[in-house]
């Protein structure tokens, strides 16, 4: 009798070896990636814009800090990669300005820098 209880348990536990190596599983990590396909964007004194493309597989935002309005980034928010369009208003000062947009995620941040030249000393330029 105890000849045929061994194979009885053995067999479901063969199979349920088996299930769990065979079976993916679910719950995989993907290592979070933001790249920016360029560091440095140099704008005119006029208001203009400019595409740079971010490649990135987790949640990113796209925001100026401490840059007032004239520098903005649309999308400023997304979950993939795509292109961004960098903003920047005329500058009127004669001074250069420059700032930079940070691009985040919960791990990783890239910032991009944004130099942009000041006026021309005569308008007509």
């Amino acid at each position: 009798m105890s000849v045929r209880k061994i194979p009885v348990i053995l067999i479901p536990a063969v199979l349920a070896c088996l299930l769990g190596v065979l079976m993916p599983s679910c719950e995989k990590y993907i290592l979070p990636e933001v790249s920016l396909s360029v560091d440095t964007l140099w704008f005119g004194a006029k208001a203009d814009s400019l595409i740079i493309s971010v490649t990135t597989n987790v949640i990113t935002t796209a925001k100026s800090e401490n840059q007032g309005f004239w520098l903005t980034a649309n999308p400023d928010w997304f979950e993939e990669s795509c292109d961004v369009t960098v903003y920047v208003e005329q500058n009127s000062s004669k001074s250069t300005r420059t700032g930079t947009l940070d691009f985040k995620s919960e791990a990783i941040q890239r910032t991009l820098v944004v130099i942009q030249e000041g006026a021309p000393e005569n308008p007509e330029e």
